[in-house]
């Protein structure tokens, strides 16, 4: 039964989306837990958002310096912390990350960053440089690592056993402050530090809120840029607009994609402080770079997301899935660990042996969810 199950999400086709449901060709309905991929946080081909991106598309078609794109931008600055006034737009988040760490570098006129173990900032060569979601996406690039310094992130989960999270936290800050700093590079020589507030491709791992607040303290101590990637945790996805909200620390840029157009037009965009947007030219952007249609998108699913009060409701429902996820762990062998803020939620599955995740059983899960109840039998 799993063999045609699996074979069948492998070659899993859509025919159609709409808000939370996804249909395949032959006529199967589900809901799309994966949000297309944290990109459709107002649903899926919102009839509003869509209306939007059509009307600029039929007076704009693609064109540059349109007013659209001066609107968004405002619109950013005025949802964003009062240090962060400046904008550049992008197509996607991959692009938006390496436009912050081009800004930073070119700011400070420093060559290196820090970055974290287990983020993950995009899949070109220069996102997959400055993030280190899993060493296979480093196959063959590994040589090209040079202005990027690795340290751990907080998990909360595979930690060393005799750390508590909040001192597995104070631990990497000391690291970086006394070990780092001492052995691998001069502060003098470092422009930022590029973080999730959030891990969220990474296994969604909240921090404890001590280590943001001192990682703010060491960027002033040092003079360092603190660029937040909030591509998968902004936009309500948490609870709050933007994930760092929860920590209440400033930053010194926020980068966005994703659920930034409700899903429909690829765009993304660095909103950043006038010091770390420079004098001097720093170089990023590509030909559809804050498209008519995209920035229309993007104007339009910020209104619905205040309109419609959706961030009280990914607060609401988000506590009320982690209460159930929580017991999960009691009732099933299998379930180690659940963890998450707003909907941004995970489990972590090991089958006992070798105290290892166990991809092929979570896969399975996943596979019965889509299916009916009674393929659970078949764990």
């Amino acid at each position: 039964m799993f063999n045609t199950m699996i074979e069948t999400y492998i070659t899993f086709v859509t025919s159609g989306a709409k808000f939370s449901k996804i249909y395949d060709v032959d006529g199967n309905e589900y809901i799309d837990f994966s949000s297309g991929w944290a990109s459709n946080n107002v649903g899926n081909v919102h009839p509003e958002v869509l209306e939007a991106a059509i009307d600029a598309l039929k007076k704009y078609g693609f064109v540059y310096n349109h007013p659209l794109a001066f609107e968004l931008a405002e619109k950013l600055v005025g949802i964003t912390p009062e240090n962060l006034t400046r904008v550049t737009l992008e197509v996607s988040g991959t692009e938006a990350a390496e436009a912050a760490v081009s800004y930073a570098l070119t700011a400070k006129e420093k060559p290196l960053i820090i970055s974290f173990m287990g983020s993950y900032h995009g899949d070109s060569i220069g996102a997959r440089i400055i993030g280190a979601h899993e060493g296979s996406r480093k196959r063959y690039f590994e040589a090209m690592q040079g202005g990027v310094l690795f340290v751990p992130y907080p998990r909360t989960y595979k930690i060393p056993s005799w750390m508590t999270p909040d001192e597995y936290a104070d631990f990497i800050i000391w690291y970086i402050d006394e070990l780092l700093l001492e052995h691998i590079s001069d502060p003098d020589r470092i422009a930022g530090v590029l973080f999730e507030p959030m891990m969220a491709e990474g296994g969604n791992y909240i921090p404890p809120r001590r280590f943001l607040v001192k990682l703010r303290e060491l960027a002033d101590k040092y003079n360092w840029f603190l660029i937040c990637d909030e591509v998968l945790t902004g936009f309500g996805r948490t609870g709050k607009f933007w994930g760092i909200e929860h920590y209440g620390i400033k930053v010194d840029a926020i980068v966005t994609a994703k659920g930034l157009t409700g899903g429909l037009i690829p765009i993304g965009a660095v909103i950043m402080s006038d010091e770390m947007a420079g004098e001097k030219r720093a170089y990023s952007g590509s030909t559809f770079a804050g498209c008519p249609a995209g920035c229309a998108a993007a104007l339009k699913t910020i209104e619905i997301i205040y309109r419609d009060n959706l961030l009280d409701y990914v607060s609401r429902m988000g506590e009320e899935a982690l209460k159930v996820m929580k017991t999960w762990p009691e009732k099933y062998d299998i379930i180690v660990d659940s963890r998450g803020i707003g909907f941004l939620l995970a489990t972590s599955v090991e089958t006992g042996k070798g105290d290892e995740l166990d991809v092929e059983i979570a896969r399975r899960i996943f596979i019965c969810l889509l299916y009916t109840s009674d393929a659970a039998d078949e764990l």
